[in-house]
Formats: structure tokens, C-alpha cells, sequence
């Protein structure tokens, strides 16, 4: 921002003394800036410390409760009391009074996270285990509401691994032993399901900050796993068990209908339903084909992330957001650095592979830079 300012200054837009006074601000909004990451940075840590304490301390003295017979029971009371107290505070810190919005968000964030240790609780004293899927899903609708009701990103990212974990549990308990499946049907399933929910119009119009953040996270796994079919594709991945098929249809389903149903049916929606389609449909027939052909795998694998990195640039430069491009920047750097190693190294002198690949990624950093200075040009 500083260069601008200068820029403008130069430019005569401004006068030295509006400068100035930008200036000020700017350094004023900074200090301000790392203050509340400092913060947040305490609360963070204090939160987690309060909720290992809370349940150590609640799970392994018994010498508060020795007075009473009902050991177990209230052992789950103080539990309860310490959630709703600590929800109760940050609700009057961060939303009804609004004194120290930061603070009442970290007990919002404990509260969320002694959600599950109640259920693990519960789970320790009744012998119910607690690593499973049901307990996962069970403290995901639990804070879920709570995330949506007051717009909290932390709660509702805590809800999405909450989410990641309890699917991969369930798949788990099924006792699966193809590698497949870990590799390649649950990362694109869980990315695909994350972004199309960041699809559904309720979520897109009124929760926008959800949205991105279930479309960024979705998009990691799915990115991942095809740049793994670009590199390595085996002869089979036949699975026909309606714990595979029944998933991969319903998604479609869904994502036929948020499009048919959605009002505003931009460039942009269609874009996204048609690669998320092709992608679930490529998961079904996969997965369902006995002999695969691996060159074709690997075809369509590498012309999704083509698509993917071309997807994210134009989104990125259209809209004008940073943090995309930056993101899209790094996904490319990774797939350029992948295909180079692995085809690279093998067929040239190992002096030619270090030249060649840093004249390649100049090239790279030279032209993506030159994109950024025609976005900051716009300004002016």
C-alpha cells in the first residue's frame, strides 16, 4: 500500500500532507494488526491448554467427588457446566456486550472443543469407544449450529476436520484393505462433497466466507489425488460394494440439482459443476472397471490439474483476489516440479536438469509477476 501511496504522490493525485496522513494510518492499522495476531496467537494457545486441563483434570480427580456417591454423573455434570460456561462467556464478551470480541471467541472455540471431550467422557466411563465415526459426527452436529448462528470461520473449520475425520473413521470400521480406496476414491469423494456444498445457494449467498473456505479445503485432497493418477496408476481399481457407488451418485445428484435450481446461473457455476460431474463420474467409472487403461488415467489426470490451474488463474485475475492467485501459484509450481523431477531426471545430464529447470521456474516467477503489475495497474 506504501507503493501506491508513493505512486499516487508522483502522480499528483495527492498532496504530501494526505500522504502523510495515509501513511499514519497505514502504520497505525499495522501495529493495530500484529496486536490482534498476537492475541489471537495467546488465546489460541490459552484454549488449548484449558480444554487438555479441564477434561484431564475432570477425568483423573477423584478426590472432589469422593463426597458424593454418583462419581460418574457428576463428573459429566462439571463437564457440562465448564461447556455452557464458557459459552455463555464468549456469547457475553464477543456478541452482547462486544468489550473483547477476540476473547469471546477463543470460549467459543473452547466450548466447541469441550463438546467433544464431553462425548469422550461419556464414551470413557461407559466403555463406549470414542474413536469412531459416530462420536465424530455426533460433535460435528454439535458445533455446527453454532458456527453458522454466529458466523464463526474457526468453529465451522473445526466442524470441516471434524467432518474429514469421521469419514475416514467410518471407511475404517469397514475394515477396507484396498489401497485404492485411501488413495483415490476417499480424497476425491471428501474434496468433491466440500466443494459442492460450498455450492449450495444458502451457504454461497448468505455464508460467502463458509463457501470459500469448504471450496479451498475440498480442493487440496482432490488436487492431491490427481497429481498422485499423473504419476502412479495400477492395471485395477475394481470396486463394485454400494459403500463406494451409492456416495459418488448422490453427489451427482446433488450437484445436478444445486445447478438446475440455482437462480443465477453464471459462467462461473458451470464451470465448477462441470469439472466436479466429470470428476464424479470419473470416480464411478474407475472404480468400476476391471481393467483400466493407465496411459488414459494418466491423460485425464493431467489434463484435469490443467484445468484446475487454468480454473483458479481465471477465477483469480477475474475477480482480482490475491489469495487465489497466490494459491493457484503454488499448485502450478507443484505439478511443474513433479512432471519435471519425474521425467526430467531420468533423461538429461544432471547439470542440464538444474539449468533448465531454473530458467523454466524464472520464466515462470518473470510472467506471473508481470500478471500482478497488470492487476495493480487497475488501481490507478
Amino acid at each position: 500500500m506504501e507503493k501506491k501511496i508513493e505512486k499516487w504522490l508522483n502522480n499528483g493525485i495527492i498532496d504530501k500532507n494526505t500522504a502523510n496522513i495515509l501513511l499514519e494510518d497505514i502504520k497505525k492499522d499495522k501495529e493495530q494488526l500484529r496486536k490482534t495476531r498476537t492475541n489471537i496467537t495467546i488465546y489460541t494457545i490459552a484454549v488449548i491448554f484449558l480444554g487438555i486441563g479441564i477434561l484431564t483434570f475432570i477425568s483423573s480427580n477423584d478426590w472432589i467427588l469422593q463426597l458424593l456417591n454418583s462419581i460418574d454423573l457428576i463428573k459429566i455434570l462439571l463437564m457440562v457446566l465448564a461447556t455452557f460456561s464458557s459459552m455463555w462467556g464468549g456469547y457475553k464478551l464477543a456478541y452482547e456486550n462486544k468489550k473483547l470480541p477476540k476473547l469471546g471467541n477463543a470460549l467459543f472455540i473452547l466450548s466447541s472443543l469441550l463438546i467433544g471431550g464431553l462425548y469422550a467422557l461419556i464414551g470413557q466411563i461407559y466403555n463406549i469407544n470414542a474413536n469412531n465415526s459416530s462420536l465424530m459426527f455426533l460433535w460435528l452436529l454439535s458445533i455446527l449450529p453454532l458456527a453458522y448462528i454466529f458466523k464463526n470461520n474457526v468453529i465451522n473449520i473445526i466442524s470441516v476436520i471434524l467432518f474429514i475425520i469421521g469419514y475416514c473413521f467410518y471407511y475404517m470400521e469397514l475394515d477396507i484393505d484396498h489401497a485404492e480406496v485411501w488413495t483415490i476414491y476417499i480424497p476425491l469423494i471428501l474434496g468433491t462433497g466440500l466443494y459442492t456444498l460450498g455450492n449450495i445457494p444458502l451457504i454461497k449467498d448468505k455464508f460467502n466466507q463458509f463457501s470459500i473456505i469448504y471450496k479451498v479445503i475440498g480442493s487440496i485432497p482432490i488436487f492431491i489425488t490427481i497429481l498422485i493418477l499423473t504419476c502412479s496408476v495400477e492395471q485395477t481399481y475394481y470396486l463394485t460394494s454400494a459403500f463406494y457407488i451409492i456416495p459418488t451418485i448422490f453427489l451427482i445428484i446433488l450437484n445436478l440439482i444445486i445447478y438446475i435450481f440455482h437462480k443465477k446461473k453464471e459462467t462461473l457455476l458451470k464451470l465448477e459443476t462441470s469439472f466436479l460431474l466429470s470428476l464424479l463420474i470419473f470416480v464411478l467409472l474407475i472404480l468400476n472397471t476391471i481393467n483400466v487403461n493407465p496411459t488414459l488415467v494418466t491423460i485425464l489426470a493431467n489434463i484435469g490439474l490443467l484445468l484446475i490451474i487454468s480454473f483458479g488463474f481465471n477465477y483469480g485475475y477475474k475477480f482480482e483476489n490475491e489469495k487465489i492467485i497466490g494459491t493457484t501459484n503454488f499448485l502450478l509450481l507443484i505439478y511443474i516440479i513433479t512432471n519435471y523431477c519425474r521425467w526430467g531426471w531420468s533423461f538429461m545430464d544432471k547439470a542440464l536438469f538444474f539449468i533448465l529447470g531454473g530458467l523454466l521456474l524464472l520464466s515462470l516467477g518473470f510472467y506471473l509477476e508481470k500478471k500482478k503489475k497488470q492487476i495493480n495497474k487497475k488501481d490507478f
